[in-house]
């Protein structure tokens, strides 16, 4: 597969860099050639200097033999224009923009023009970003949430105590295997590297987990690794930017108590004006006196959205040393990820990570139905549909033989979503959701054909 990115940010390089781990064709356009050298530096693409608002630096980059383009460029007016010249040169090629001004999307929508722009999808970081916020905040203190099958399915990353009782025992030995059941660790981090584990795996203190399980079934998970996921009635939010508005206005559907901490007056006063059941505070969230006059003691979730990854990162261990059970650090720097975990703060939302998702979902060919990324973006979380004619149709799981590095966390037949065992039977139509580390997806491929 040939895909063209046009950006060469931090969401640009990531996507070049999953694809290129894929043996992919890609080609990375962008004006900064300080930015291509970098990428040349770390990953096996190529790369072409120059705008991708003009038409022949397009077909430089061989737009009319590609099969993606996503422009991922730092400004919305580009990737759309960009979008549209793809379309003129190469109609067949699917596209992708990000925009990230949600006033500009939301006037594009009302006006009915996108579809006329060449647009196959539209990332829109604002939206992905608060829908992982809302998915913590269902789950207060999971170190990742990911919804698989329109939430009909979560697997949630929680961090082992040391000292758990599980901890020294195997997964066959710790996880309940009596009728009624619906829990299965699909993924296991541990010094900041994935393990897929099988029954021998022991588990350790500290071990980030990812647990599969149905909304139904979570107060297992909660009862079964001792987890106090109470009611959230009062949040704090630092940030009032493009997250933070579209944040607090989720939240007021909820109606819960809302503070709102933003420093800006200008920004502040439209803030006021804008939200209705939000208090808006024009203040500094990480003034700690300021915190304790409005009543940090009483907050369940404190969440940081600022464009400030560091800002971010200070107010949550602030908030913590108050006393809150609960924070959530919006983080975009990818060197920043293994920082956050180190210093205890577990919650992390990404705008690239969304976006890097978003864009894998329309390069995974076939019967792909949904694609998600793990918190450390080095496994994938893959919906893929059992065709007819797979030799995997009658087989026990058992029997299957996935690739290793691949485990199967659930299986979706009709309304019914079964938490497989080693007995469970493949059907043709089924609906694997599939944990895979990326070297594992081209076998898995095979294995499903």
């Amino acid at each position: 597969m040939k895909i063209i990115v046009a950006g060469a940010g931090e969401v640009g390089f990531s996507i070049a860099e999953k694809l290129s781990r894929e043996k992919e064709d890609v080609i990375v356009i962008d004006q900064s050639q300080e930015r291509l050298d970098a990428i040349n530096d770390a990953i096996d693409v190529q790369t072409i200097a120059g705008s991708t608002a003009r038409p022949q630096i397009l077909v430089d980059a061989g737009i009319q033999e590609a099969d993606l383009f996503v422009a991922v460029t730092g400004n919305d007016e580009v990737n759309i224009l960009a979008c549209r010249l793809a379309q003129i040169l190469a109609p067949d090629v699917r596209r992708a923009a990000r925009v990230r001004d949600s006033g500009f999307l939301s006037e594009l929508s009302l006006t009915g023009v996108i579809e006329g722009l060449g647009i196959s999808l539209i990332i829109d970081p604002t939206t992905l970003v608060v829908d992982n916020i809302m998915d913590f905040l269902d789950i207060p203190g999971a170190g990742d949430v990911v919804d698989v099958s329109s939430g009909r399915l979560k697997l949630i990353g929680v961090r082992l105590p040391r000292t758990h009782h599980c901890v020294g025992q195997s997964l066959a030995q710790a996880l309940p295997r009596e009728d009624g059941y619906h829990i299965l660790i699909a993924a296991i981090y541990r010094n900041h590297e994935l393990l897929i584990p099988q029954g021998t795996t022991v588990m350790r203190g500290g071990d980030l987990m990812y647990l599969a399980a149905t909304p139904e079934h979570l107060p297992q998970v909660s009862e079964f690794f001792g987890l106090d996921w109470r009611p959230v009635k009062t949040v704090f939010i630092l940030g009032g930017g493009e997250v933070g508005l579209a944040l607090a206005r989720r939240l007021e559907e909820r109606n819960l108590t809302i503070k709102l901490f933003e420093k800006d007056p200008v920004r502040s006063e439209f803030l006021s004006e804008t939200l209705e059941k939000t208090i808006v505070l024009r203040g500094d969230a990480t003034d700690q006196n300021l915190l304790l006059e409005e009543g940090i003691a009483d907050c369940d979730v404190f969440i940081a959205v600022a464009t400030d990854d560091e800002k971010n990162m200070i107010a949550c261990l602030i908030a913590k040393r108050q006393g809150v059970p609960s924070t959530i650090t919006r983080v975009n720097r990818y060197s920043y990820v293994p920082l956050v975990s180190a210093i205890g703060l577990e919650s992390l939302v990404s705008a690239r990570v969304a976006a890097v998702s978003a864009v894998l979902k329309h390069i995974r060919k076939g019967l792909v139905i949904s694609v998600a990324t793990l918190k450390n973006e080095d496994a994938e979380i893959i919906e893929i549909e059992v065709p007819e004619e797979s030799r995997l149709v009658g087989l026990s799981f058992l029997a299957a033989k996935f690739p290793q590095g691949t485990i199967v966390a659930a299986l979706l037949r009709d309304t019914e979503i079964i938490i497989p065992r080693g007995q469970t039977t493949i059907a043709a139509g089924d609906i694997l959701v599939v944990v895979t580390k990326f070297e594992s997806i081209s076998q898995l491929a095979k294995i499903l054909a």
